[in-house]
């Protein structure tokens, strides 16, 4: 069925394979067709609205308004599933979804309005009534415009307002009084300030006259203690100097016994060392005639021995020549073993 509110024809379509543009057409179709069945009722809402919206009115707008609302949504699907096809197809559906959603939400967007009359009215009466008591409020209270005024009921508001009216004029009070208390309290303190004035002048007076006659007195102590320091280094010098003369008596006295001792202690080292030099020489030459006594006797021991050393050579030269051995490992270990008994016969050679 044909609709002539909702018309599916765009320049999108025009450029499509008419067999394609049809198919197009036929897919949303149902989707205008039911948007048409609900035009009589819109309609309706509409003009009654105009005339006046009651709690029954705003359920039916709502119920309208959700079950158009299912036109745009299912609109959404068959476009998602249609834009799967070529590019041009899926201009030529979103086109058509346009059209489609542009005359669905301004149908919603009315129905909503009537729908939601009530609770804008009620907003509209709530932002009257808070700017009304702020303005009211903000007589006593700097922050009244931050508060959430509407949610009082009259009798809470007043009894509010009574408040913040009491504590502004206790405050005004307060700052009355604390005024004429700072004003009796300044008064009190210039004449507490004058007493004290006076008061120092009479005690630097006083001050003045304690501190003269205290330098006279100072004075006096300064001269008997420059007579009594005086007197006491006269005392100090003479006693100083007679325990310097003691003192260089006594040092004189342990310096030539130190002297003698260490002129003693000289005698008995040289006599110490001089007979240190008689033993050493004579140990010396008890210990060089010992080591030419037992070379001597070595001497005639080797003279026994080196017929053994020959036979031991003899012995070493023939071990050179005694194993023959096939394996390359073993033959360069018996080369080695004849390389060290040639050191081994050097060594005997050289003792």
């Amino acid at each position: 069925m044909k609709t002539d509110i909702v018309k599916i024809d765009t320049p999108e379509l025009q450029v499509l394979e008419p067999s394609k543009a049809d198919q197009i057409k036929k897919t949303f179709e149902p989707m205008a067709e039911m948007l048409t069945s609900f035009e009589e009722q819109y309609n309706q809402i509409v003009v009654e609205a105009k005339k006046e919206v009651t709690q029954e009115m705003t359920a039916r707008a709502k119920r309208l308004r959700l079950d158009i609302g299912k036109v745009r949504i299912e609109t959404g699907k068959i476009k998602d599933k249609q834009k799967e096809y070529i590019k041009l197809e899926d201009r030529a559906i979103m086109g058509v979804h346009n059209i489609l959603v542009w005359a669905v939400k301004e149908k919603e967007d009315r129905l909503k309005e009537i729908e939601k009359h009530f609770e804008i009215q009620e907003q509209k009466r709530i932002e009257a009534l808070q700017a009304e008591r702020v303005e009211r409020l903000s007589v006593y209270v700097e922050d009244a415009h931050e508060r959430d005024l509407a949610k009082f009921e009259d009798d809470e508001f007043e009894a509010l307002l009574s408040m913040k009216k009491k504590e502004q004029e206790d405050r005004i009070a307060a700052e009355k009084k604390a005024e004429e208390e700072r004003i009796a309290r300044e008064k009190a303190e210039a004449e507490e300030r004058e007493r004290i004035r006076l008061e120092n002048e009479r005690l630097k007076k006083e001050a003045e006259e304690r501190d003269r006659l205290a330098k006279i007195e100072a004075e006096k102590r300064a001269r008997q203690e420059e007579e009594r320091r005086s007197k006491e280094e006269a005392e100090r010098k003479e006693r100083e100097d007679k325990e310097r003369k003691e003192r260089e008596a006594y040092e004189a006295k342990l310096r030539a016994e130190r002297e003698e001792r260490e002129r003693i202690q000289r005698e008995e080292k040289a006599k110490r060392e001089k007979l240190e030099a008689e033993l050493n020489a004579k140990e010396e030459a008890e210990r060089i005639a010992e080591e030419e006594e037992a070379k001597r006797v070595q001497a005639e021991l080797n003279k026994d021995d080196e017929a053994k050393v020959q036979d031991l050579i003899s012995d070493l030269e023939v071990l050179k020549t005694k194993y023959k051995f096939k394996s390359a490992r073993n033959t360069r270990m018996y080369a080695d073993v004849t390389s060290l008994i040639d050191k081994l016969i050097n060594h005997i050679h050289s003792v």
